[in-house]
C-alpha cells in the first residue's frame, strides 16, 4: 500500500491521526478549544519564562535551514514583536555558522525581548508539543516544502497556520481572504494565511492579517481555530480519493 499520503498536484503530503498529537498535560478538543488553549498558552509562557499575558502567540518549530527560510523566519520575530506580540521558536541548525547566528539573536532578544521572545536552539519533543497548543499561530515560510506535517499538526492543536505558498504548504493551508473557492473545491473551509514570494513583505502581508484577525476580531479568529481543529486530514479522505482513482483507472483498461 501507500504508507506516506495523497499525491497533489503540487506535493506528495503525509496525513495525520486525528487521535494524533494532542498533549496529555493540557487536553482539550474543538468543543473547549479556546479554554484548553489558554490554559496551554499559560503552561508554555511559565515553563519559558515569559509574560503571563494575554498577547498573540506565534510559534516557529523548525530545522534552521535555508530550505525553512531562515531569513523569513528572523524577520517574523522582529514583525511579532513589533506588533506585540509573542514569539517562541525551537529548533536547530545542522550548520554551525547559521546555529551561532541563532544563538547571537537569542542573546541578543533574550536581553531586551526576555517577556516576550524565546528562542531553544535545540530538539525537545515534548516542548514541541505544548508550543503547538500554547501558540495561536504556527510560521511555517519554506522556500520549498515537498509535504510538511507542521501546519497539519498545528491544526490538530486548534493553532493557525502562517505558510508560504509553495508545495504542501499551498495545497494543505486556504488563506481566509483568498482562497474560498479553492477549499470549497476540496470540501473544506479556509483555514490559515499564506503570502507568495520569499521577502519580508510577504511574510508582513500574511503575519499582519493573522495578526490583527487575534487583536481585532478574537470571536472570528476563536471560531476558526474550532473550525482547523475539525478538519480531516486523516486517511480518511485519501483512501475514498485512491479508490476512485483505482475505479476509475480500470474502467480504463
Amino acid at each position: 500500500m501507500f504508507p506516506f499520503g495523497l499525491l497533489t498536484s503540487n506535493a506528495f503530503f503525509t496525513t495525520v491521526s486525528n487521535a494524533q498529537f494532542l498533549p496529555s498535560q493540557v487536553p482539550y478538543t474543538s468543543e473547549n478549544v479556546v479554554e484548553g488553549k489558554r490554559a496551554a498558552k499559560q503552561a508554555l509562557q511559565q515553563r519559558l519564562g515569559l509574560e503571563t499575558a494575554d498577547l498573540p502567540l506565534v510559534g516557529i518549530i523548525t530545522r534552521l535551514t535555508h530550505q525553512k527560510g531562515i531569513h523569513l523566519i528572523k524577520h517574523a520575530i522582529w514583525r511579532t514583536l513589533e506588533r506585540n506580540g509573542q514569539v517562541v521558536l525551537l529548533g536547530s541548525a545542522p550548520d554551525p555558522r547559521i546555529q551561532n547566528d541563532f544563538v547571537n539573536l537569542a542573546n541578543q532578544l533574550h536581553s531586551t525581548h526576555g517577556g516576550r521572545a524565546r528562542l531553544c536552539l535545540t530538539y525537545d519533543e515534548p516542548l514541541s508539543h505544548l508550543i503547538y497548543a500554547g501558540a495561536d499561530l504556527i510560521l511555517v515560510p519554506s522556500i520549498f516544502e515537498p509535504c510538511g506535517l507542521t501546519q497539519l499538526t498545528a491544526m490538530r492543536y486548534g493553532s493557525i497556520a502562517v505558510v508560504r505558498k509553495t508545495g504542501g504548504l499551498y495545497d494543505t493551508v486556504f488563506d481566509v481572504d483568498h482562497d474560498k473557492e479553492r477549499a470549497q473545491a476540496q470540501g473544506l473551509e479556509p483555514n490559515g494565511f499564506s503570502f507568495d514570494g520569499a521577502d519580508a513583505a510577504g511574510v508582513d502581508y500574511a503575519l499582519n492579517r493573522a495578526i490583527s484577525a487575534w487583536y481585532d476580531g478574537r470571536d472570528w479568529f476563536n471560531s476558526l481555530c474550532k473550525t482547523v481543529m475539525e478538519q480531516d486530514w486523516s486517511w480518511n479522505r485519501p483512501a475514498l480519493d485512491y479508490m476512485e482513482l483505482y475505479h476509475a483507472a480500470r474502467k480504463i483498461t
